[in-house]
């Protein structure tokens, strides 16, 4: 059944929004993630920025008031192995009014406490695909 909508009822306007990627490294793995979260959604309706080479919360700062503007539909997923800055930068998207997710840190947080030990916090090591510790299950495969 098709619905037709009145001149007196407004049909909200579908603006296109855009996803930061904030990243101590090259950006490529949360870039990753919101490509993979974005392919859902209409072509037109998300735009990706990045910031790379994060070092200090200044450069957030400096790329937030020149790339994310206030009031756009805007959205910061970042990795950042350092937990001070980490945090730095939450707190930073949280009083601008930002939503922000923290890709890297949760992670971090669970495999070191498994572990038993920290992290190496070396920002651009790259992950070895091919490693044998690493098994990949199909779950297409399991049976029940």
């Amino acid at each position: 059944m098709t619905r037709t909508v009145k001149e007196s009822e407004s049909v909200p306007e579908k603006r296109p929004i855009t996803v930061h990627v904030i990243s101590d490294s090259l950006g490529g793995t949360a870039g990753a993630v919101v490509r993979a979260a974005a392919v859902q959604f209409d072509k037109s309706s998300v735009s990706i920025g990045c910031l790379s080479h994060v070092s200090g919360i200044d450069q957030v700062r400096a790329y937030r008031e020149r790339f994310i503007g206030s009031g756009a539909p805007t959205a910061v997923f970042h990795t950042i192995l350092d937990e001070g800055l980490r945090e730095e930068l939450r707190q930073e998207m949280d009083a601008a009014g930002i939503p922000s997710v923290d890709l890297l840190g949760p992670a971090m947080g669970i495999l070191s406490k498994l572990t038993g030990s920290d992290p190496l916090n070396i920002p651009g090591l790259v992950v070895d695909r091919d490693a044998s510790v690493v098994r990949h299950i199909d779950a297409r495969t399991l049976t029940f």
